[in-house]
């Protein structure tokens, strides 16, 4: 397949029209060139018999036309480059089928929401860890490899690294964005259709690198704001299971404590109470 995956999100599709503009020109280059050449060595080809062809110099004016014309066409790619790339970091207002929390959409690192307006974007924490992404929901419920977000709605996604470099790429929903430790980067979008949207990480980081995939689930916002609640009610479940299997354990005769030995849960690390997302 020459093209890009289908776009479900504005910026997505700034990026596929950019993709083809590019496309196109650089095989109308081709053709040119191709063109271009075959037509010299059909015209002035030696025929059999005959003297050998003269030797063709090409005159100064035309060395500078046709440097200029490359020239300017390298300036409309830049030019082009320049307004696709703003155009997708601008975010744009949730549709009228979102979540009534969220009016705004997302993009890249300087993200530019639109003025005026009172409510907030759905901002959901991205975190990329070996080998697994975390995503943290504005209540604080957590899911790891699966991010949930309701349809036609601007979902800002910042992300940060724990460990090494990442890569947070979902085709169909935006470009590629590096996760760098210690650095804050973001993007955006707005599913304008329900579905599963698959990603990886692309981005070497260990050993099992190529585990490292993601998925989003984009739901209607009353199926999203159900899954939230039942999510949330499931971690403190896990939690609470969690904490009175280390009760009885520390309570066993068979299983005393070491001397200074303490027990601490944490919700944030990897089966610490998330679980599959539902």
């Amino acid at each position: 397949m020459l093209g890009p995956e289908s776009a479900h999100s504005p910026n997505a599709e700034d990026l596929n029209a950019l993709y083809w503009v590019m496309m196109v020109i650089g095989l109308l280059l081709i053709v040119a060139i191709n063109a271009a050449l075959i037509g010299l060595v059909v015209r002035y080809r030696r025929s059999r018999g005959a003297a050998a062809p003269r030797r063709l110099r090409s005159r100064r004016p035309i060395q500078v036309v046709a440097a200029s014309a490359l020239a300017g066409l390298a300036l409309v790619l830049f030019v082009l480059g320049v307004i696709f790339t703003e155009n997708a970091r601008e975010v744009e207002a949730s549709g009228p089928d979102g979540l009534q929390a969220s009016s705004l959409l997302t993009a890249q690192r300087d993200i530019k929401p639109p003025g005026g307006e009172d409510t907030e974007p759905l901002t959901i924490q991205a975190s990329g860890q070996q080998w697994i992404w975390r995503y943290e929901y504005p209540d604080g419920t957590f899911s790891y490899y699966e991010l949930v977000v309701p349809v036609d709605t601007a979902v800002l996604v910042e992300l940060n690294s724990t460990d090494v470099v990442h890569r947070w790429w979902v085709p169909g929903l935006g470009g590629k964005f590096d996760v760098v430790p210690d650095q804050q980067s973001g993007t955006w979008f707005k599913a304008d259709e329900e579905g599963v949207y698959y990603g990886a990480s692309y981005q070497f980081s260990g050993a099992a690198y190529a585990a490292m995939r993601t998925r989003v689930r984009v739901v209607t916002p009353t199926e999203y704001e159900a899954w939230l609640e039942q999510q949330a009610t499931d971690i403190q479940d896990a939690q609470e299971l969690v904490r009175r299997q280390l009760d009885e354990r520390v309570d066993s005769p068979d299983n005393p404590p070491d001397d200074g030995e303490s027990v601490d849960i944490d919700s944030s690390a990897p089966g610490g109470g998330g679980g599959p997302s539902q």
